[in-house]
């Protein structure tokens, strides 16, 4: 006899649903039914709309989910430090491009499908301060090396990510290492030159 499955908390149930429907959201805009979700996850639709009430409150649920930055901060504290500093902010930009182009892929995917504007979220917004402390912290003790102060440095490293991947800013993309190249290059303490361009 095949042992019956644990019946699912009102949260995981939710989270479950968030999971299937951001690719199907991706695929099909607002014209996702709930028909489909409930067929992509495995259950009756009734039991989505007894999850989120309505289809717009199970839209913002994903919106939300895509734009939790939960997941990339811990990739972020994750990268290697024994890494240099130039190594170690490329593979944290790679981190941010992708859950720039996940959050900014999904919300032009929904606004050119006539979905209702998200409630809360800024598609264009890269400031997050959980994101900039753990990049803070892939630059580390490497930040006297700079002459820029830290929270500049990162402030050039996620605006430069936005412009590479969102489609009304980008003029060309760059990838991670050009990126950390432009900036590390542009702050870095050179021992020939002061820090001011005023005072050469």
């Amino acid at each position: 006899m095949t042992p019956r499955a644990r019946a699912m908390s009102p949260d995981e149930r939710r989270a479950a649903i968030v999971e299937v429907t951001v690719p199907l959201l991706r695929e099909h805009g607002a014209a996702v039914t709930t028909k489909q979700v409930a067929e992509a996850a495995g259950i009756a639709e009734g039991t989505v709309f007894k999850a989120f009430g309505t289809k717009d409150d199970l839209v913002q649920a994903c919106v939300g989910s895509v734009f939790d930055s939960t997941p990339a901060v811990a990739r972020l504290r994750g990268i290697d430090r024994d890494l240099t500093l130039d190594e170690r902010l490329t593979e944290g930009v790679r981190v941010l491009q992708q859950h720039v182009e996940q959050v900014v892929g999904l919300i032009s995917v929904l606004m050119h499908s006539g979905a209702p504007a998200p409630v809360g979220h800024k598609p264009t917004r890269h400031s997050d301060p959980a994101v900039e402390a753990a990049l803070a912290d892939l630059v580390g003790p490497d930040a006297p090396t700079l002459r820029k102060p830290v929270d500049e440095v990162v402030g050039l490293l996620q605006l430069l990510t936005l412009s590479s991947v969102h489609p009304l800013m980008a003029t060309g993309r760059l990838d991670a290492a050009e990126i950390v190249s432009v900036v590390l290059d542009g702050t870095r303490r050179h021992p020939t030159l002061p820090d001011h361009p005023e005072e050469r």
